[in-house]
């Protein structure tokens, strides 16, 4: 979507949503009964997007456009620690489809891991756009489509064969100590890890790929940034390689043990106040009937 278009979508959805929630209710409310379920309007805010891309798929004009840039980027936060999860994101820019003045002098479009490593800087690919007004301006690579997209959020996992080869360490980043919890407190965890950000050039290609390594700091000690470490990666999917001889990490195991603690303390909470409630019942009945304490 375009930069004006996508302004004014997100300004409808942050006004216009709530205020026709309120219509809808007070409709009904007027009316005495449900005229109108206020489940309908957020189901068709679900259904709209897909809607809106089957569309562009049966509607779309296919345009061959030049590439001006595209950039890969791998994102992850400390608030994740619990589950060692990262995302990585394909974006391509392509010369703006439409000739009239917009916000942004390039279309930027998302693409899985093959195409972008296929396209270059300078060359043209094709991009299926959709224009609905002077506002609302879509577009998307012509190679992917909805279903497409929809296959793409369950990946299958790497195929071999899996060849050797060296990578560099470019980013080293370390998982101790529980920070979430308690803003002032710092509790150590039980099976630390680091996320590894390294970089290789598989055979045939002119580029450096970059990939991440999820493992145990005990299983690699004195790892540091700018070493080089023997890697094994799969044919098929370069940036799903490993690292030789390191173990896995389990944030998973961290987030278990930090429920199992706060488990814990909840059950105590609630055995002690059971106790408490037991005891005072049972006084109150020996109060009441004498004859229970001879």
């Amino acid at each position: 979507m375009n930069a004006e278009g996508g302004l004014i979508f997100l300004l409808g959805l942050m006004f216009a949503v709530p205020l026709l929630l309120g219509l809808l209710h007070l409709l009904n409310r007027l009316a005495g009964r449900t005229l109108i379920p206020l489940w309908l309007p957020i189901g068709l805010l679900l259904v709209a997007p897909v809607a809106g891309s089957i569309y562009l798929d049966v509607a779309g004009e296919v345009r061959t456009l030049r590439v001006t840039d595209k950039r890969e980027t791998i994102q992850y936060s400390q608030q994740f620690y619990r589950t060692g999860y990262w995302s990585r994101h394909f974006s391509v820019q392509v010369e703006h489809p439409w000739a009239d003045t917009t916000l942004m002098p390039y279309l930027s479009l998302g693409a899985d891991a093959a195409t972008f490593d296929a396209l270059r800087v300078g060359q043209t690919t094709r991009v299926r756009v959709l224009e609905l007004g002077p506002l609302f301006k879509f577009g998307r690579l012509a190679n992917r489509s909805t279903f497409s997209m929809i296959a793409n959020l369950f990946p299958r996992g790497p195929r071999g064969p899996w060849h050797q080869a060296t990578a560099t360490v470019q980013q080293i980043t370390n998982f101790t100590e529980d920070v979430v919890r308690k803003p002032h407190s710092r509790t150590p965890l039980p099976w630390p890890y680091q996320i590894v950000r390294l970089s290789f050039t598989p055979p045939g290609r002119e580029q450096p790929i970059e990939f991440m390594d999820n493992i145990e700091i005990a299983s690699m000690p004195g790892l540091a940034e700018h070493a080089v470490v023997q890697i094994t990666w799969p044919k098929d999917d370069p940036r799903s390689a490993r690292i030789v001889g390191a173990r896995p990490g389990a944030p998973w195991a961290n987030w278990f043990y930090v429920f199992g603690q706060s488990l814990a303390i909840v059950a105590a909470v609630i055995g002690l106040l059971a106790s408490w409630a037991f005891i005072r019942r049972r006084r109150k009945k020996a109060v009441n009937n004498p004859r229970m304490t001879n």
